[in-house]
């Protein structure tokens, strides 16, 4: 078209100026087509100048020198500039998409640091990954425990319906992109994309392209970017959420802690009262009604007591607030202050103590083993017929100290020795009257020394708890 407007200008002009009018023609094809186009251009525009303009006319050859030259010269300049021109506008494109990219991302960004709440972040992932790709969005999350979703989130654009829901949860179990676009179930409707956290996968966002056309390397990579900060900011709110709800927990537990001390505490007073006042009534009162009333009350009154010792216990275990104040004991003292104290509960039974001569001193905690041992020994008194033998031994074995205390009362069913320890549990078919706590107790007491205990059933009939404590060796006044 420029050709042709010049030709019946020529004569005005000059053909020389027509070379330059081609030349700047070719030059602004350059800022709206591809190299191609324009190198295109530049050879008819050198092809044209030839045959209509360059004497002798109409033909390809050029008589003088110095045209074929300039003709020459002409294309090359045609061609260079005009490759040069769509070049720099490519890479002016590509940095404005850049910027582009960069400012979708920082505004999703800027959008999700702002969000509070799962539910916050789902409506941000919508609203940036719709406008940016052109698309309808569907967000599945994950429980917080790990659980694959079961329904789509409200704040999506697009229904997931079955078909479509198996696809987004095999990209779930397989942490990989699954759906159009992709060699796995292409079929779908969507691209589903996996969001990847640090301790498990978090759920998927599906992308259902309005467009049919591939999206290119440039806009995977975004997608892949957004996913990348939108697993970011569903962990975090995932840990503030676990971390409310561990505060809350704390705080629940402190109060509970604070509220059963009280509770416990209080009751020690008027139990104490009752002993005092159930021990002078028995020591008092006559032998008959009276006394056996009062022996009632004694007894229901340490049982209560007992009850409430174990229940403190328990609550300095689990609050970890156990420090044995460990000092020399005599380990025979010691069991025989645990038989004198269980004397009524012991009361027609044969307890047998067996200590041999010459056993060194333990170094324990005399009041945490006292009751850790009360607790066994009483377990073994309400299991035992009247008129059996219970059997507390101790010996030192190698650097360990052995206590046993044996009984011939029923045993334990098959498959509950190990459970015997656990916080109130309690043997199928046992008689009724115990909490659970007492062996849990002796074993948090035990623990706290660096010792084991462990049950079996004894042969010829009844149960064996076996109590194995770090023993110290003491030499010239020195703990080794």
């Amino acid at each position: 078209a420029v050709s042709l407007a010049c030709f019946p200008l020529t004569a005005w002009m000059g053909y020389q100026t027509v070379s330059l009018v081609l030349l700047l023609t070719v030059a602004l094809l350059s800022l709206r087509l591809g190299p191609g186009p324009v190198v295109a251009a530049a050879g008819c525009a050198a092809l044209f100048w030839d045959f209509f303009f360059i004497p002798p006319r109409f033909t390809l050859s050029i008589a003088m020198g110095q045209d074929l030259l300039m003709a020459v010269a002409f294309f090359a300049i045609a061609a260079v500039t005009g490759t040069l021109t769509a070049r720099v506008r490519a890479r002016e494109q590509a940095v404005r998409q850049r910027e582009e990219r960069a400012r979708a991302l920082y505004e999703l960004t800027k959008d999700l640091s702002e969000a509070r709440g799962q539910d916050g972040v789902a409506a941000v992932v919508v609203r940036h990954v719709g406008r940016c790709f052109d698309a309808d969005v569907a967000v599945l999350l994950s429980d917080a425990d790990g659980e694959v979703f079961t329904q789509a989130h409200p704040a999506s654009t697009y229904a997931v319906d079955e078909k479509e829901f198996g696809v987004a949860v095999w990209s779930y179990w397989n942490e990989k992109m699954a759906g159009r676009f992709t060699d796995t179930l292409p079929s779908a409707m969507a691209l589903y994309v996996p969001v990847s956290g640090p301790r498990y996968i978090l759920g998927v966002i599906g992308v259902r392209f309005r467009s049919d056309a591939r999206p290119g390397a440039d806009q995977e990579s975004l997608l892949q970017n957004f996913v990348s900060q939108i697993a970011s900011t569903l962990e975090r709110e995932q840990l503030n959420e676990l971390a409310q709800q561990s505060l809350s927990y704390v705080r629940s537990e402190e109060l509970y802690k604070t509220l059963f001390n009280s509770v416990s505490h209080e009751l020690r007073t008027p139990i104490a009262a009752i002993l005092s006042a159930a021990e002078t009534l028995e020591h008092a009162a006559p032998a008959g009604t009276a006394a056996a009333v009062a022996a009632e009350v004694r007894i229901g009154a340490e049982r209560l007591n007992r009850l409430v010792d174990n229940l403190l216990a328990m609550t300095r275990l689990e609050s970890g607030r156990i420090a044995p104040l460990l000092d020399w004991c005599d380990v025979r003292d010691l069991l025989g202050t645990v038989v004198r104290k269980l004397s009524s509960e012991l009361a027609g039974r044969a307890v047998r103590i067996e200590v041999p001569e010459g056993t060194p001193l333990a170094r324990l905690d005399f009041v945490l083993m006292e009751q850790a041992f009360i607790n066994v020994l009483h377990n073994a008194a309400l299991y035992t017929p009247a008129g059996s033998e219970i059997l507390v031994s101790a010996s030192v074995v190698g650097d360990e100290l052995w206590v046993r205390i044996a009984d011939r009362g029923p045993g334990f069913p098959p498959g509950t020795a190990e459970r015997l320890f656990e916080k109130f549990y309690r043997v199928p078919g046992s008689r009724a009257g115990g909490t659970g706590l007492g062996l849990s107790i002796a074993r948090g007491f035990i623990a706290a020394h660096g010792g084991t205990i462990s049950a079996t059933n004894r042969e010829g009939g009844g149960a064996e708890f076996a109590i194995r404590l770090p023993m110290p060796q003491r030499e010239g006044g020195i703990t080794t």
